[in-house]
Parts: C-alpha cells; structure tokens; sequence
C-alpha cells in the first residue's frame, strides 16, 4: 500500500461521489507527498498543490452541509486499509 499520492498517479476527476473517509485518506496522502517533496526538492509540484488545494476545498464543502457528522476512527481505518 503506498502512504502517498505522486503527481503521475490517478486523483478522482469528481470528489463529490467519494463518501468521507476517502476523502479523508486522500488528504493524508496528499499530506505526506507534500511533506516528500519538499523534503526531496525543497518545494512541492504544482500538481500535488493543486490536488491538495481540491481536496481541501471539498472538506471545507462538507463541513458547511448541516448533515455532516465526524467520522469514527474505526470507519477511517476500514477506509485506509482498502485502499
């Protein structure tokens, strides 16, 4: 299982029809490809700062939507490992 999301690898065209917890782990992947990056290159792509930049921007949507609840730790963990 890889911990991260490189620039060359698929990203959802539509984060809309991902339920939570996968968006949840894209945003973990796309933390510590960041983190990768600046520590390889000093700084990150353009991909992985645009990618990061979506995933962000639909987290902040769901949280404004009134039926929005946290996610158990347990139903994130399910989620990290079928990915």
């Amino acid at each position: 299982m890889n911990t991260r999301l490189s620039p060359s690898e698929d990203f959802p065209e539509d984060l809309t029809t991902l339920d939570l917890p996968e968006v949840e782990v894209l945003n973990s992947k796309l933390h510590r490809e960041l983190d990768y990056e600046y520590a390889r290159d000093g700084e990150p792509s353009l991909e992985t700062e645009i990618r990061h930049e979506e995933v962000t921007e639909e987290l902040d949507r769901r949280d404004q939507q009134p039926e929005s609840s946290p996610v158990s730790p347990d139903v994130v963990e399910s989620a990290r490992r079928s990915s």
